[in-house]
């Protein structure tokens, strides 16, 4: 974050002193909320959707956020969810998408805090607007990966590094090398057995 920040910083000067401090919060102390669980668990029964957005309804709520800003976009699995139940906000020069007050499935309303600046954009627009733009060296500096290797790179392995190779940005994501794939499988071996463990206690 702090290599981000310095980029935008030489792209323009004092524009650092709009960049609010960064704040990290662990999953563990982000109060349970089983209502939102139990939505959370009902969605994810019918398709894929990550395990964030159950702990980050949570983590919302408990702040009382309702503008937190997610990348949900074209091909992301989330978008499928929410992409029908959705209204585009005109404020002055900016836009973004947010959920209805009455969303058509009850459960969606766990989407409710946050605002979709991204929802009708693919991961190449956001490269092609970056380059448009002149930021695109910033943009290279962002990835997602549930399981960074030790050399701060993304794993290659997990769903988000599969999902942006879907998604026509292979080339942001490294080829997994033997090491790689064994220190994962024995990190998705060590999460069954201490899920399983955890559930007979």
């Amino acid at each position: 974050m702090d290599k981000i920040k310095d980029l935008i910083n030489e792209k323009n000067q004092g524009a650092e002193n709009n960049i609010l401090e960064t704040k990290y919060i662990t999953k563990e102390d982000i109060p349970l909320n089983g209502e939102i669980t139990k939505k959370y668990n009902k969605l994810a029964a019918k398709s894929h959707l990550g395990g964030q957005y159950d702990w980050l309804a949570r983590f919302s709520y408990a702040e009382g956020i309702y503008d937190l800003e997610l990348s949900i976009h074209v091909d992301d699995k989330a978008q499928g969810f929410i992409k029908e139940d959705v209204e585009k906000i005109e404020k002055h020069n900016d836009s973004y998408f947010k959920m209805k007050q009455e969303p058509s499935v009850q459960e969606l309303d766990i989407f409710l805090y946050y605002h979709f600046p991204l929802l009708d954009m693919s991961k190449i627009d956001m490269e092609k607007k970056a380059k448009e733009s002149g930021f695109d060296d910033i943009m290279e500096q962002t990835w997602f990966c549930f399981f960074p290797r030790k050399d701060g790179t993304p794993c290659g392995l997990c769903n988000p590094c599969k999902y942006t190779r879907e998604e026509g940005m292979g080339r942001r994501v490294p080829d997994p090398t033997i090491k790689d794939k064994t220190e994962f499988f024995l990190r998705k071996v060590n999460q069954k057995v201490k899920s399983v463990v955890g559930g007979r206690k």
